[in-house]
């Protein structure tokens, strides 16, 4: 839950994937975010694959993206902007999904929430999309939560980030109202409807 930029597209060619990458990095170390860049073999297919036990998940396999991540601010989602050898935007789930044949390539979408961070940070990181659809990716079709991308209204966008913030802290006040004991003596399907009845009762 929170303001999401959505974001797919393809390289024009995947020859200038050098150049945008040290773009990117440039652009990065101008405006003082952290940026790490991933280049790994397009030639060789990819074989990730997501390891799941008790503690933690990791993905294990070779992942044939190449690009950056970016993070611009502390209460940011990283940014990250990866292509795979095809030239279209791809992320590491994403590559996973397509390897078990659940999506195709094309229709894999990148995000970044920015719900937390200052606005600013949000229309950055429209910004740069914008300049990497008119330089890198023409095809670059964005979907942003926030609506800057289409309107370019910043005053919009902090309304926008406003509203949801005042419900995120309604969700948890109602959280916490809950008694944890008895929610423990619950089913997973009566829990799902108690929680289901307060929000409407409160949102």
């Amino acid at each position: 839950m929170g303001i999401t930029i959505y974001f797919q597209g393809k390289l024009k060619d995947t020859q200038l994937i050098n150049s945008l990458r040290d773009e990117l990095i440039d652009i990065s170390e101008a405006m003082n975010w952290e940026c790490q860049s991933l280049d790994e073999d397009w030639s060789k297919p990819s074989t990730a694959k997501l390891i799941v036990n008790k503690e933690r998940f990791e993905i294990v396999g070779h992942l044939p993206l190449k690009g950056v991540q970016i993070k611009l601010h502390p209460d940011c989602e990283p940014l990250s902007i990866y292509f795979d050898a095809e030239g279209y935007l791809n992320t590491p789930m994403s590559m996973i999904l397509i390897n078990e044949g659940k999506i195709k390539p094309e229709d894999s979408f990148s995000s970044v929430k920015t719900q937390f961070a200052p606005t600013d940070i949000h229309i950055s990181i429209i910004n740069l999309l914008k300049y990497l659809k008119k330089r890198y990716v023409p095809n670059l079709k964005v979907i942003d939560e926030g609506e800057y991308w289409e309107s370019g209204d910043k005053e919009k966008l902090i309304e926008k980030i406003a509203f949801l913030n005042e419900k995120i802290d309604k969700v948890g006040e109602i959280l916490e109202s809950i008694d944890p004991k008895f929610l423990s003596r619950c089913s997973p399907e009566q829990l799902a409807k108690i929680l289901e009845e307060k929000l409407k009762k409160n949102l």
